[in-house]
């Protein structure tokens, strides 16, 4: 029998070259090729010295097999050919199996955390190649900000590939802090009114900074500053996961217009002439609203009115300026009372149309709370009375002479008036 020697050849995965090995190193549970050169009427017998660590799964008999790695160890791979002339070769080859590499990655804090936050995940071991899901990092070292699922591939200096334990990130809330402000006037009320939102969880404080050393709690809030400049407002938001984020904005307060007014006459009017000229003495301001005190109202800039009744009007002079920044003032205007009463010494009823009745004559009778009109004749005895303005006394039935009257009433304004007289009566 004659003996010739062999060659086996090891099939890279990824390479269609092929190398001669004494001992090759490869990772378990895998799958290999090996192979001897081809000759033509040749018959292969492969075995695996230590069968535990490997199995031949395809190819024997044929110059080339593959191979499954199943547990670590060194194995030895043997191969027998016989020629066509019934010549036989031998060669071998060792097989070290070994294990995949155990990449651990780990979290400095907390991974579940508020936008804005981080967490920084590390690979504890150390190999020869690494690179992260999802960013594709090669550094030993990540700071993740954004939610996922993160894990770390590795390859060991043999060349064997494992992915290691997974972390999930959690950025727990999308906490978007905005406000808006209804108003900019000093001295004014100024409307603070939080739009702050979050996608997860809910909102259970908002803390202002007010910019002026007060500092305020609510969704909505008013505010008055005492003078006029720029304030740094800030707003800051708290949810019930423990998320926390704040916005800062330049609040510019401006200074009011200054409403004023002067009127004429400056002698208080009466009943018989209450036109009233106002003349408007506001500065910066572009609007104007006046009420006068009875109902009525104008936004002329120099108006004037005419009281239909005596008394004291308290008149408002609302102004705005071109920010919407407003200022008012309230004056007293006094309206007197004119007490204009006529009653006749003498009247002729004798139904010739003409001074054929006796009462009183005056201005703005219709107004007063209380009238009382009696007639008396010389022996003192009553002959008439009314409590309407609108009766008359006709002196029917009575003589020609001279007759007591005696008139009392409440005016308008609740003052008592009595007056006394004698009047006339002709035929």
């Amino acid at each position: 029998m004659r003996i010739f020697q062999l060659l086996i050849l090891f099939i890279f995965i990824f390479s269609t070259e092929l190398v001669g090995q004494n001992i090759v190193h490869l990772c378990v549970g895998s799958q290999h090729n090996f192979a001897v050169p081809y000759n033509s009427g040749s018959s292969y017998n492969w075995t695996i010295k230590n069968g535990v660590i490997a199995d031949i799964i395809s190819g024997n008999g044929s110059e080339q097999i593959n191979i499954e790695l199943k547990d670590i160890g060194v194995s030895q791979l043997i191969v027998e050919e016989v020629n066509s002339s019934g010549c036989i070769g031998y060669d071998s080859i060792l097989i070290e199996v070994h294990p995949l590499p155990n990449p651990i990655i780990t979290a400095n804090s907390n991974t579940s955390f508020c936008e804005g936050d981080s967490v920084i995940l590390s690979l504890v071991n150390d190999y020869e190649i690494y690179s992260w899901n999802p960013n594709l990092s090669s550094e030993p070292s990540i700071t993740v900000y954004d939610s996922g699922d993160y894990s770390v591939n590795v390859i060991d200096s043999f060349g064997c590939v494992n992915v290691s334990n997974i972390i999930q990130v959690v950025s727990q809330s999308i906490l978007l802090v905005d406000f808006v402000v209804d108003g900019v006037c000093v001295n004014t009320p100024i409307k603070l009114i939080n739009t702050s939102t979050a996608s997860q969880g809910n909102i259970i404080s908002s803390i202002w900074d007010l910019g002026d050393g007060f500092f305020m709690s609510g969704d909505s809030i008013y505010h008055t500053y005492q003078e006029k400049g720029n304030y740094e407002v800030s707003l800051t938001i708290n949810t019930d996961i423990g998320c926390k984020s704040s916005q800062t904005k330049i609040l510019s307060v401006l200074e009011n217009p200054e409403a004023n007014f002067i009127y004429n006459p400056i002698i208080p009017p009466s009943t018989l002439n209450s036109q009233i000229d106002f003349i408007n003495t506001s500065v910066n301001a572009v609007s104007f609203w006046w009420d006068f005190g009875d109902l009525n109202v104008s936004s002329y800039y120099n108006p004037s009115h005419i009281y239909e009744d005596p008394g004291i009007y308290n008149v408002k002079l609302i102004v705005q300026d071109v920010n919407e920044c407003i200022d008012s003032i309230i004056k007293p205007v006094f309206i007197s009372y004119d007490f204009v009463l006529h009653i006749p010494k003498a009247f002729t009823p004798n139904n010739d149309g003409e001074n054929d009745t006796f009462y009183p004559e005056g201005l703005r009778m219709h107004k007063y709370q209380s009238y009382l009109f009696q007639i008396y004749n010389k022996w003192g005895e009553r002959i008439f009375e009314t409590d309407n303005i609108d009766n008359k006394w006709d002196g029917a039935r009575c003589p020609s002479e001279v007759y007591n009257w005696v008139l009392t009433i409440v005016d308008e304004l609740g003052k008592v008036r009595e007056q006394t007289g004698q009047v006339t009566l002709i035929r």
